[in-house]
């Protein structure tokens, strides 16, 4: 019912402030809240005609042809389309398009973000309780324990999230977004508290995962000085991992491992996830394999009879093999590539549009820090909804940004 502008701060306070505790069986189908609030939002987009204000673009498609092929692979493999599959699907798909249709502006994003801060502060000092206090006000809804783990004289808090790292990934990932924000003098007091409250998600979380994240998400603003010469910048990064993989020891992989010796958290896991599975490649490349073949490949197994992969990548391939995966990364190429030259356009721009630029920098370095993170996390509650909410946001402004600008050009040529 909700204004367009307004309307995506629903969708977002449900995954911040609902459970997945609350939930109930639907013909076998577990009806988390956060899935009735994805289909309300469909059904939003569709009657009042605002998916249709969508131009669909490059990452866009390649979104759709991977949950295509990951259900594809599936169904070759299995003869079947289980419940988990299809309920990827319909998440990652839902979500990801009423996100698109729901924001189609500069402007619209402002709006939201000065919205998400009124989400983020309040849950923010919930989880400063939960650190304090070792009690999670969101245990009532159940799905989550009323106190968080203990671990390292810390709490581990979670929020209205399954895992500390889910939870603290929320605060990782926005904090880019709220710098780019700093930039405009009329929104830097939201900013500054967007980012204390991001900041604090982060911290009491107490979690490897979310630090690592908020790192990459800050080093992509070390980069920001440098931003017309990031094709050296990519190709740096490039060399360097082929040197360390060169120097170490151990495959490039192991990175994970000799970091989490400064940083902690369980970085050998990682890297010996990544090593099995790309040594276990001719096992799973043509239609996946099933998640039990992978029982030996940690000490950790989950009560599913499986190893914990904590890698979505890997977890794809297992699931997807290897023509989804691709697809996957196509896609996120795709998606830094349109917000590359949406900054181009953005920079070249009017004055007043180019004041846009840091805006879309954080969010593309929010889309980067999830790239990053994602091979220490699946995303396997409500987190998901950010994911999507931040490639939406990268997608829908770098669009904005190159049509505003071929437009411009236009007009100047004639």
């Amino acid at each position: 019912m909700l204004p367009r502008r307004q309307a995506i701060l629903a969708f977002v306070a449900a995954a911040l402030y609902i459970t997945q505790g609350q939930s109930m069986d639907v013909g076998g189908i577990n009806m988390m809240a956060i899935r009735f609030v994805e289909i309300a939002a469909a059904i939003r987009v569709v009657v009042r005609k605002e998916l249709a204000s969508v131009n669909m673009m490059r990452p866009d498609v390649l979104l759709l042809l991977f949950f295509l092929a990951y259900m594809t692979v599936t169904l070759l493999r299995t003869g079947e389309l289980d419940a988990y599959t299809l309920g990827l699907t319909v998440d990652g798909v839902l979500a990801y398009f009423a996100f698109r249709a729901l924001i189609s502006t500069p402007e619209d994003f402002i709006i939201f973000m000065k919205g998400t801060v009124m989400l983020l502060v309040p849950f923010a000092l919930m989880m400063t309780w939960e650190a304090i206090k070792g009690q999670n006000l969101f245990s009532f809804m159940a799905g989550v324990p009323e106190i968080p783990i203990y671990r390292g004289k810390y709490f581990r808090c979670q929020g209205s999230f399954r895992h500390a790292i889910t939870a603290g990934t929320v605060g990782a990932t926005f904090f880019p977004i709220f710098v780019g924000l700093l930039f405009r003098n009329q929104n830097r007091l939201w900013a500054t508290l967007g980012i204390a409250a991001s900041l604090t998600i982060v911290i009491a979380s107490h979690s490897s995962g979310p630090l690592m994240a908020t790192i990459v998400a800050a080093a992509a603003w070390c980069c920001w000085s440098v931003r017309q010469h990031m094709k050296w910048v990519r190709l740096g990064i490039v060399v360097g991992m082929f040197g360390m993989h060169m120097l170490m020891k151990a495959p490039v992989w192991f990175i994970f491992d000799r970091i989490s010796g400064v940083i902690g958290g369980d970085g050998w896991h990682r890297s010996n996830i990544i090593d099995k599975f790309i040594y276990s490649i001719g096992d799973w490349w043509f239609v996946g394999m099933p998640m039990e073949n992978t029982m030996n490949w940690a000490a950790t197994v989950t009560k599913y009879g499986a190893a914990d992969i904590t890698n979505y990548y890997v977890s794809i391939g297992i699931n997807g093999g290897l023509i989804s995966l691709l697809i996957y990364v196509a896609m996120l190429i795709a998606c830094f590539k349109l917000v590359g030259l949406g900054l181009q356009a953005a920079r070249s721009a009017p004055t007043k549009q180019a004041t846009y630029e840091p805006m879309l920098w954080g969010v593309g370095s929010a889309v980067c820090a999830h790239t990053v993170n994602l091979i220490a996390v699946s995303y396997w509650d409500q987190s998901y909804v950010i994911w999507y909410l931040h490639l939406a946001l990268a997608i829908t402004l770098g669009n904005y940004f190159l049509r505003e600008g071929q437009t411009a050009k236009s007009v100047k040529i004639n």
